[in-house]
């Protein structure tokens, strides 16, 4: 599984499985957020499952904000923004692969200065191509979502 490091207190991850529990507790991790809608797809651990491997592994704080990528909205990523801000740090978010969490936090860092090129390297970083948001991501940028 790859967690990995898309700004200074905020992870990335595919969907967690009960292994990722140990491994997120290993690098720290404070809080999580599930941006995956429960029952999205077949064999998919549900949210509380996921939840209490967490907090068998000592990572209590668990939001769960489920999003859909092409269905983002202004407010999604407010929220997303003000449950990461407000989480005990570091913060690890989680979905199917990675790509919903790291376009809730890039439309945010767009939307406030940062290039959109820079935004899309750190997703890549983290292990996330979001080259198919390319047009969203620059609209966001210049005008919000």
């Amino acid at each position: 599984m790859a967690i990995l490091k898309i700004s200074e207190n905020l992870y990335i991850s595919p969907q967690l499985h009960e292994s990722d529990a140990q491994q997120a507790a290993a690098l720290g991790i404070r809080s999580v957020v599930c941006n995956r809608p429960d029952g999205e797809e077949e064999g998919q651990p549900a949210v509380a499952e996921v939840q209490a491997w967490l907090a068998q592994a000592g990572i209590a704080e668990f939001h769960h904000q489920p999003v859909v990528a092409p269905s983002i909205t202004a407010e999604d990523v407010a929220r997303f923004q003000a449950l990461t801000a407000q989480a005990a740090q570091p913060v690890l978010a989680y979905c199917r692969t990675g790509t919903r969490c790291s376009l809730l936090w890039a439309y945010h860092q767009v939307q406030h200065g940062m290039d959109v090129a820079a935004a899309k390297a750190a997703a890549a970083q983290a292990g996330v191509n979001l080259d198919n948001f390319d047009s969203r991501l620059q609209h966001a940028a210049e005008q919000g979502l």
